[in-house]
């Protein structure tokens, strides 16, 4: 417990920019249906839905052992069908999982699940793979929302067990069977999906979702007492993130946090004081608030250059006021840094968060100078070194978990001095994704988590290019990878190196690949960060116990509740 033994009882509202079943704040506030957790040091992965799990010492298998008599909250049995399912008939079927996670596939080889009895499964490997209890058992990475399926609910959606499947879908609206058993499997858009968690849908409207307390969810307090305390949640679904804002400020919700952006701290605190609420902050656990990624595989060869060269990206990374962006967006709170990983990493060094970070427009333009970036005859812009015509730059940012809007507005205008006119506008994340991976995206702008230890390079993302919506570094070299060269476009040696950093990483979970990664991340600014150690505000109505006002980290590492453990949360009715 982090506080004190709950008490049973209450109801609570929160809200969401979303129109599925289960996200933002209602999905932090309930328990994750995940293998593993990670401790609150985030240094080792704990014990969850499943009792306890061995780890060879080659570090090729892992024996994991399920807890007996847990039922889903239809009351069946949980049992390593649940497993069997979800590996045989979902991940090796090609109808539904074109190709499996690359969290699945380390060193290129697919590894295996083998059933050892009604509780006891294996995970095996090829190559050594120690990394995959922490970052895997104990985190979303490649499970997504299904580290476990209810097989007895799905196989009526799968030909396999039902030949009236595909029958079955037409009539629900859907082309494929595979369709239906996907939204079906989603537990974040089935509403008859038997769960695991602590709350379970009751009744969904266009307004509303109601949860209610989940009679089999299998954790106890010290004392005995079922979890969770808490009768019922409510997560109301609001129109954008105005709408948000202004019933948070009003009193609408009884926590809030996902969408809250501390440039509107004062606002929210404001609304909190009138509505028996209170702020707390909590820290973001991310590398950068806001960090910027250059399309080195964009399809124009004039920009592509630019882009690859060192010395641009130092340059833009030189002409960023940092102490500027902390003293008007986090109020003095955050800390002017370069991109890395977070300074409670065991591989976090001064001269990362150091390098290329301090303002020095003077730099700036000499990098730029060099690099054959001339002035227009105005003195407005500088000019592309063989077109000569006047850089101006579109792209899109998606403005979500971080004040991105606010941080890339004066971003833009540092760049702007020194001849790059950057011109952004905020779009949807889905019309966003559709352009990187077209590979239409020039920059991109994302928030630098995976820089704890429990992420921090087990993928592709920041740290070497990914195939994916987060970055626009090189989504061509990203898909050569993911895809073991199928796809996609060879990248050079230096970037290559970076992919056998990661991978020896993975299989060794040693130190000198994770520093010369980092050394790379610091020397060629694959990233340009800007300001990091800041805080995220949590809006929570004064009833709440047993929540942290410091709080652990509020990121996608952390899963941003859970190793503060939700269920556990209770409202005092006195």
């Amino acid at each position: 417990m982090l506080d004190s033994i709950g008490e049973y009882g209450g109801n609570f509202t929160v809200g969401a920019v979303d129109t599925r079943l289960v996200t933002e704040d209602g999905m932090y506030s309930m328990d994750m249906p995940l293998q593993l957790c990670p401790s609150r040091d985030l240094q080792r992965a704990i014990p969850h839905m499943i009792k306890d799990y061995e780890v060879s010492p080659d570090f090729r298998e892992i024996t994991c052992h399920m807890r007996k008599g847990m039922k889903w909250s239809d009351g069946a049995p949980f049992t390593t069908e649940d497993v069997r399912y979800w590996w045989e008939d979902v991940i090796l079927n090609e109808e539904i999982t074109p190709v499996p996670a690359i969290q699945f596939r380390p060193g290129g080889k697919l590894m295996q699940v083998t059933i050892l009895d009604d509780y006891t499964y294996k995970y095996t490997f090829e190559d050594p793979y120690p990394g995959f209890p922490m970052a895997v058992m104990a985190h979303r990475q490649g499970f997504g929302h299904n580290h476990f399926l209810p097989s007895h609910y799905l196989k009526q959606f799968h030909p396999k067990y039902n030949d009236k499947a595909g029958d079955l879908a037409k009539e629900k609206g859907f082309d494929f069977w595979y369709q239906l058993h996907g939204s079906e499997m989603d537990r974040q858009r089935g509403f008859d999906r038997p769960r695991m968690e602590d709350f379970i849908p009751t009744k969904d409207t266009p307004q509303m979702v109601f949860f209610e307390r989940n009679p089999y969810y299998h954790a106890v307090d010290p004392e005995g007492n079922q979890l969770p305390y808490i009768d019922r949640m409510q997560s109301q679904r609001v129109a954008d993130l105005s709408i948000m804002d202004a019933k948070v400020v009003g009193g609408s919700f009884d926590l809030a946090a996902y969408a809250l952006r501390i440039l509107f701290y004062a606002t929210y605190a404001d609304g909190a004081a009138a509505s028996n609420a209170h702020m707390a902050l909590w820290p973001s656990g991310m590398g950068s608030s806001c960090l910027y990624g250059f399309n080195m595989s964009y399809a124009d060869e004039e920009w592509r250059t630019v882009f690859r060269d060192d010395r641009f990206r130092q340059a833009l990374s030189l002409a960023i006021n940092r102490d500027d962006i902390n003293n008007v967006v986090y109020f003095g709170n955050a800390t002017p840094t370069q991109f890395t990983v977070i300074t409670d990493s065991r591989f976090y060094k001064p001269a990362y968060g150091e390098a290329y970070a301090a303002y020095d427009p003077d730099g700036a333009n000499a990098l730029l100078d060099e690099l054959g970036l001339e002035w227009n005859a105005a003195h407005t812009h500088r000019t592309w070194p063989v077109s000569k015509t006047d850089i101006v730059i579109p792209w899109d940012l998606v403005e979500q978990e971080t004040p991105k809007g606010p941080i890339t507005e004066l971003v833009a205008e540092y760049w702007k001095a020194v001849g790059i006119d950057t011109q952004y506008k905020s779009v949807t994340r889905n019309l966003m994704s559709q352009r990187i991976q077209a590979n239409e995206e020039p920059i991109s702008c994302w928030h630098g988590d995976e820089t704890t230890d429990v992420l921090f390079l087990r993928r592709a993302k920041f740290f070497a290019p990914i195939s994916g919506d987060e970055s626009t570094w090189s989504q061509l070299w990203g898909q050569w990878y993911n895809t073991g060269g199928e796809q996609g476009e060879e990248p050079p040696q230096m970037i290559k190196d970076l992919y056998d950093w990661l991978e020896e990483y993975n299989r060794t979970d040693s130190s000198d690949p994770a520093f010369k990664t980092l050394d790379s991340q610091a020397e060629h600014v694959w990233h340009i960060g800007s300001v990091g150690n800041t805080p995220h505000p949590l809006f929570l109505r004064n009833f709440f116990r047993n929540i942290s006002e410091t709080g652990g980290y509020y990121t996608w590492d952390t899963n941003r509740t859970f190793t503060e453990h939700p269920e556990q949360w209770y409202i005092a009715q006195s």
